[in-house]
């Protein structure tokens, strides 16, 4: 099944990571999905009343129209293994907390493009964006804070990997396993699988 694993600098970052994945809400999943394509907004509190929400999807990798996918061949409790750097995976808007990290792998390759970042100021700013994007196709996360917007969508696409599995994935992998547990596979490698 598809699978993200993240290697963050040190347990700071870890605890960071995990809290947002645990805190996450998912408020509305995307009513019918387009192959290849999950659309989402993702909004959390900024601090002094205000919401910052953002728009984007993530779209299945293709080469050719094929899709493209990641094979680990390292041992997933090796330290010495390069990592791809998150800024290649999200192209914007990375929160300095959160830079650094590596991803050793992500399966399927579903890089996220964010079309639309806005900030709405009062204590109303989530029932705003909800009110907004309730009668949409798009998925909304509240993610524990603005920060934690790109740990919030792993989040949602990972409980749609475990509710719509992806059929290459599944000709590989006949076991069930979970997608994304959050769990340390050393004390010093910091890695989410």
């Amino acid at each position: 099944m598809p699978k993200i694993k993240l290697r963050a600098k040190d347990k700071v970052i870890y605890d960071k990571i995990t809290e947002a994945y645990e805190k996450t809400e998912i408020v509305q999943r995307q009513r019918e999905l387009a192959a290849g394509r999950w659309d989402f907004v993702v909004f959390g509190h900024a601090g002094k009343n205000q919401t910052v929400f953002r728009e984007g999807f993530a779209e299945h990798a293709s080469i050719k129209r094929a899709p493209i996918y990641i094979a680990s061949l390292a041992q997933s409790g090796l330290t010495d293994v390069n990592g791809i750097p998150i800024e290649e995976f999200i192209e914007e808007d990375i929160p300095e907390k959160y830079q650094g990290l590596e991803i050793i792998q992500v399966d399927p390759l579903r890089p996220l493009t964010i079309i639309k970042k806005e900030t709405y100021s009062g204590k109303n700013g989530e029932d705003k964006v909800c009110a907004e994007y309730e009668e949409a196709n798009i998925a909304l996360i509240r993610s524990p804070h603005e920060t934690d917007w790109m740990i919030s969508v792993m989040r949602y696409l990972n409980e749609c990997d475990q509710n719509f599995p992806d059929p290459v994935q599944q000709a590989f992998s006949r076991r069930s396993s979970n997608l994304f547990s959050l769990r340390q596979t050393g004390p010093s490698s910091r890695r989410l699988n």
